[in-house]
């Protein structure tokens, strides 16, 4: 454990932490490369996905991601969920677990719709566990041999231009490793 405090002083987000204000809000229903139990969940929890500038270009995409979060041969999903009518924005992992895509909330936030209003938006992205070690390694070499066993990927969550925080999945819960500023 304290070699993930470690961590947290040096885990930055791979996204540059650049704002990157949401163009509109998009229907799950509309994002094909989810799967149908995720999408239909986004939807039973009335969220919209934001769709920021630029998405257009290129693969990746800042609103979901997929990656290997809960075991090394796990297929995940993480996903900004946004509620305008509740005004909350969240981070959903989701997992195939017996059949069926079951999500949980790994970072909470608020997201005001209205116009006018400075809006601070998550992103997504894969923290892979080379990027982690990588980061260990620079920063603290010596705090090395206290660090678990990472044989997964974490979920770097960004928001606006503050530090990231890296979601890291050990033994059954989710490990917070706050990035720098």
């Amino acid at each position: 454990m304290r070699g993930l405090v470690v961590l947290s002083l040096f885990a930055v987000s791979a996204l540059g932490q650049d704002f990157n204000p949401v163009a509109k809000q998009r229907d799950p229903e509309s994002i094909l490369q989810l799967p149908e139990g995720v999408r239909r969940d986004l939807v039973n929890r009335q969220c919209v996905v934001p769709k920021y500038y630029g998405d257009d270009v290129g693969t990746k995409n800042p609103a979901y991601t997929t990656g290997h979060f809960r075991s090394g041969t796990s297929i995940d999903y993480a996903v900004v969920c946004h509620i305008p009518t509740r005004k909350i924005q969240d981070v959903l992992v989701y997992s195939n677990t017996e059949g069926a895509w079951n999500g949980e909330i790994i970072s909470q936030g608020t997201f005001d719709p209205s116009p006018h209003v400075d809006k601070c938006e998550a992103t997504v992205d894969v923290a892979t566990p080379k990027y982690i070690l990588d980061h260990a390694r620079a920063y603290a070499p010596e705090e090395l041999k206290s660090l678990p066993r990472l044989d997964h990927d974490g979920v770097d969550v960004g928001i606006c231009e503050k530090a990231s925080i890296i979601h890291y999945f050990s033994k059954g819960k989710w490990l917070y490793l706050q990035g720098a500023d």
